[in-house]
């Protein structure tokens, strides 16, 4: 897949490539129940161009069908419209959120932190998807910081292990020993409450050893 990621508007375009596909049966694409639409097929590749995505409460899907052949192995692959935090569609073309806003990711709604750095916010509510997207310059730097933020049964990505994060990220927590805190987790932390926690740097060939004697 060419792209992971595409914005809530539509029209940007994928490609999907593999074996197996065809070039003369009628193929059809629905990222999210939504008709991705075909522009090209060979055997090894389909190009398509994705419609909107009006907001749902409902989990990424990706179903890719052949006419005769039947769907496509995706391998657990799927591509998520996202909202991008520099778009001012993404806060209902209000001003982002300032220096001590909360901030609720609901399920169905998939983050994009695409700004080079953040006010420091009260809390971050993660439902849906909070992703960390890397850049191509190995030495961009960006920062990100709250109080606390809580993966609620969501997913939050800084980097996979097949799509690292290759450029730099710190996040910061904020917080002083009596400021509010959430049960279990307490303040100044990033809590996963049945979510997904992803993160994934540039690959270390050695990560550990053995010694032959005592040091």
């Amino acid at each position: 897949m060419s792209t992971r990621f595409g914005s809530v508007l539509g029209n940007e375009p994928v490609e999907f490539t593999g074996t197996g596909f065809s070039s003369s049966a009628a193929t059809t694409v629905k990222i999210d129940n939504r008709n991705c639409i075909v522009s090209a097929t060979t055997t090894t590749s389909i190009k398509c161009t994705t419609s909107d995505k009006p907001y749902k409460k409902d989990e990424p899907t990706l179903v890719i069908y052949i006419e005769g052949k039947g769907n496509v192995a995706t391998k657990g692959k799927v591509f998520r419209y996202v909202s991008k935090w520099s778009s001012a569609q993404t806060w209902g073309y209000d001003i982002p959120p300032q220096e001590g806003s909360m901030v609720n990711i609901p399920m169905g709604m998939h983050l994009l932190v695409d700004v080079d750095s953040t006010p420091i916010l009260s809390a971050v509510n993660v439902e849906g998807s909070l992703i960390f997207p890397p850049d191509n310059d190995p030495n961009h730097q960006r920062t990100f910081d709250a109080h606390i933020i809580l993966v609620k049964g969501g997913y939050m990505e800084i980097g996979t292990e097949e799509f690292r994060y290759t450029s730099k990220l710190t996040i910061t927590m904020h917080s002083q020993k009596y400021s509010p805190r959430i049960p279990i987790f307490g303040n100044k932390c990033i809590g996963v409450h049945y979510g997904t926690l992803e993160m994934h740097g540039v690959e270390r060939p050695v990560t550990w050893t053995d010694l032959k004697t005592t040091a």
